[in-house]
């Protein structure tokens, strides 16, 4: 019988007795008259501290007995800590001032949560990127940082900037392949969504909901299935489309093995993984863009075409400059999603062709770095450079479409 995961069951007592401690007690301290936000917090605070006791506890008592009773039985550990808290806290002598415990209670493990799995990532993730960290090596006694984890300050950095080495080579390449994707995936999305979304508009109602469903299929549709489809399609020996030209008398390409086969000075590898994640993702830009069209006053419209205006001219001068909150928003969101791309590339290319690769992408090297070559530190340093140019490229498509009007 192998021991139990100490290390995984205090991180399940911790969320677990948080979550019980500040949901719960806020709403018993506000029926007890009692300030909710302080019973929020007096329950996270006893639910952490209760749950890793308490858990231990029980383990310790009962594994002997039941392992995977003591498994299920400890997970509910901060419950006899918190009991006492509920039932024998005493109501104040006084009517006071009552906040919404409701809120308190359901604020305050949304907060916590949001503190430990985005908040605290992120600062370690920036932390790691000043050290050379693997967890492999024996670092200190904090957060394994130090000894054989040793601090690097801004060298990381500056081999990403001077491209030295292989890492260095292979980021550059990572990081113009992935704004070169970008570049892709931007304007083809709206070339395809905008006119799309109009001529959906201008349909009966029930084809244009038929039409809304149809086309955001592929959005809910599984990543790597689609990955698997569009390579299906694509390959060399079997593929649909290599028969397609074959049967017109065109020789087949090797669309995602041959390093030297391109299109308008663009890789055909790359290429075929933007057709397939457009195909993916271009349904939800549709949908919000439909909704935009819904949402302006058709009598713009019609004073525009009381004027003399041609669908032509009332689209360009009246439709799109009022779709600009919109552009801006689905900008944001292409862009964010662009940089994340991932599976589809890890199924269809994985990262390749060539030995850096034509279509590896930040989120691969950073995947390879972290998790194959257990190189944290580097990875860490690869996210906060990624972290950063959205951010920069987030600031400068906000300053470009942002408008300053409302209708």
């Amino acid at each position: 019988m192998q021991p139990l995961n100490l290390e995984a069951f205090s991180l399940y007592w911790l969320m677990i007795g948080a979550v019980l401690g500040s949901s719960i007690t806020p709403l018993i301290w506000e029926k007890r008259r009692r300030n909710p936000w302080l019973g929020a917090l007096i329950g996270l605070m006893t639910g952490i501290l209760g749950g890793q006791i308490a858990g231990r506890l029980i383990l310790m008592l009962v594994e002997p007995a039941s392992q995977s009773l003591a498994a299920v039985l400890s997970l509910l550990g901060s419950l006899p800590v918190l009991l006492p808290l509920w039932l024998w806290v005493k109501p104040a002598p006084q009517q006071r001032i009552r906040t919404a415990g409701f809120v308190a209670g359901t604020m305050t493990p949304f907060l916590f949560y949001l503190l430990t799995l985005s908040i605290f990532p992120l600062l370690w993730a920036i932390a790691l990127a000043f050290f050379d960290y693997s967890p492999r090596n024996a670092g200190g006694p904090i957060l394994g940082l130090g000894r054989d984890n040793p601090f690097v300050g801004l060298q990381h950095f500056q081999q990403m900037i001077d491209g030295s080495g292989r890492d260095g080579r292979i980021f550059q390449n990572s990081l113009s392949n992935t704004l070169l994707f970008t570049a892709l995936v931007l304007p083809l999305n709206f070339v395809i969504t905008i006119p799309l979304a109009v001529m959906i508009e201008s349909v009966h109602a029930i084809l244009k909901t038929a039409f809304r469903a149809i086309f955001f299929l592929p959005v809910v549709t599984s990543s790597v299935g689609v990955a698997v489809i569009w390579g299906y399609i694509f390959n060399a020996q079997y593929g649909l489309l290599n028969q397609g030209l074959e049967a017109v008398g065109i020789p087949g390409v090797s669309w995602l093995q041959d390093q030297r086969a391109t299109l308008l000075g663009i890789p055909t590898a790359m290429l075929a993984v933007v057709i397939a994640y457009l195909w993916k993702d271009f349904g939800y830009n549709l949908v919000i863009f439909i909704a935009a069209l819904q949402a302006i006053p058709e009598e713009m419209k019609d004073a525009a075409r009381v004027d003399g205006a041609g669908p032509w001219q009332v689209f360009w001068n009246v439709t799109l400059p009022l779709l600009r909150p919109t552009l801006l928003v689905t900008s944001v969101l292409t862009v964010i999603s662009s940089f994340q791309v991932f599976d589809l590339i890890q199924v269809m290319t994985q990262g390749g062709p060539g030995r850096v690769g034509q279509t590896r992408v930040l989120v691969l090297d950073i995947y390879e770095s972290a998790f194959r070559f257990e190189r944290m530190g580097w990875a860490a340093a690869i996210s906060v450079v990624m972290f950063g140019v959205v951010a920069l490229l987030t600031v400068a498509q906000t300053r470009l479409l942002r408008t300053r009007w409302d209708y």
